[in-house]
Formats: C-alpha cells, structure tokens, sequence
C-alpha cells in the first residue's frame, strides 16, 4: 500500500514537473502571441490559450485513463492529422524565429528571397510526417 502511495505521489509529482515545463516552454518564449502575430489574429489570443490548455488537459486525461474517442471515419482522422501537424509546423516555425534561427541561416545560406515557400515546405513536411506517422506506422 505504501509502495502505491509512493508511486502516485512520484507520478503526480512528475506529471506536474512535465506540465510545468511545458507551460514556461511556451509562456517564456511567447509561442502563443508570436503564432497569433505570424497568423495575424492577435485579437484571439485568449482563445488560443484557453484551446491549447483545454486540449493538453483532455489528452492528458485520455491517455491517463485509457480512453478513446474510437472514431473510424478516415475523412475525420485525415482532418485531425492535418490540424495536428499544421499546430506542429506553426509550432516549430514560431519556435525557430523566436530563437533567431531562420534569419541567421537564410542569410548565410543566402536563400532570404526564399524564405516563404522555405516555411511552409518545413509546415507541409511536418503534416506529411504526421500523416505518415498516424498513417502507417500507427495500423501495426
């Protein structure tokens, strides 16, 4: 019994450590105003927030409790691929101009005029990846 105890407690403990970070993560960096700013849609930031938050919590608790939305419609899976991946690429797009990196190697790969299809190449290859993640890999 104490044994078990001992084991929530740590899980708990680390869920919250996890939870936290991620939250300074995207806080500290401000990934969430930097997408509403690239997006031009800083008027929904609130949203944006509460969606991230709410989404985190329920797919926390789906995955803590074992739960499934047991959907089969593949038209509702491929949607859900493409928001996922498209939230990945915005993500990890955000995440690369918050830390200067894009703008440091477009000039020195000497590639600036390029820089759009360069970012959306990089967010078509995150849904890509996704789809082929959740696609064939996920059916074994």
């Amino acid at each position: 019994m104490i044994k078990q105890l001992f084991l929530c407690l740590l899980a708990l403990s680390g869920g919250a450590l996890v939870g936290t970070a991620a939250s300074a993560f995207i806080t500290l960096l401000d990934i969430v105003p930097r997408l509403a700013q690239v997006t031009d849609t800083s008027d929904k930031i609130g949203i944006y927030e509460i969606t991230l938050s709410s989404s985190a919590t329920c797919f926390t608790l789906f995955t803590l409790l074992g739960w499934s939305i047991g959907i089969k419609s593949k038209i509702f899976l491929i949607f859900m691929g493409f928001t996922f991946g498209a939230f990945i690429g915005l993500l990890a797009s955000a995440l690369a101009e918050v830390l200067n990196v894009m703008p440091v190697l477009f000039r020195r790969v000497k590639i600036e005029k390029y820089m759009l299809a360069v970012l959306i190449a990089i967010a078509l290859g995150k849904v890509v990846g996704s789809f082929f993640s959740w696609g064939i890999i996920g059916r074994h």
